[in-house]
C-alpha cells in the first residue's frame, strides 16, 4: 500500500466533518500490485530501499501487464 504520491498532499487528505461523525483526517491509500521478486526484496531490506525503487522508476505501478522492477 502507499499513498498517491502522484498528487499534492492537498489531494489525498481529506479533512473529515465532525457533524457527520468523520474521522478529523482521512489517508486514501492505493494498493499497488507487486512480484514475487519485489515482495523478497522488500523483506530482505526493507521498506524505505523499496520506496527508493519506486521513487526511481517511470513504470507505471497500477499497470497489471508491467515487468518487475527487480
Amino acid at each position: 500500500m502507499t499513498a498517491p504520491f502522484y498528487f499534492d498532499e492537498s489531494f489525498f487528505i481529506h479533512h473529515g466533518d465532525a457533524s457527520f461523525d468523520e474521522p478529523e483526517h482521512v489517508l486514501p491509500v492505493w494498493f499497488v500490485p507487486i512480484f514475487e521478486s519485489e515482495a523478497d526484496y522488500f523483506e530482505q531490506h526493507g521498506a524505505e530501499d523499496f520506496d527508493e525503487i519506486i521513487d526511481a522508476t517511470e513504470d507505471e505501478l497500477l499497470d497489471l501487464t508491467r515487468q518487475p522492477l527487480i
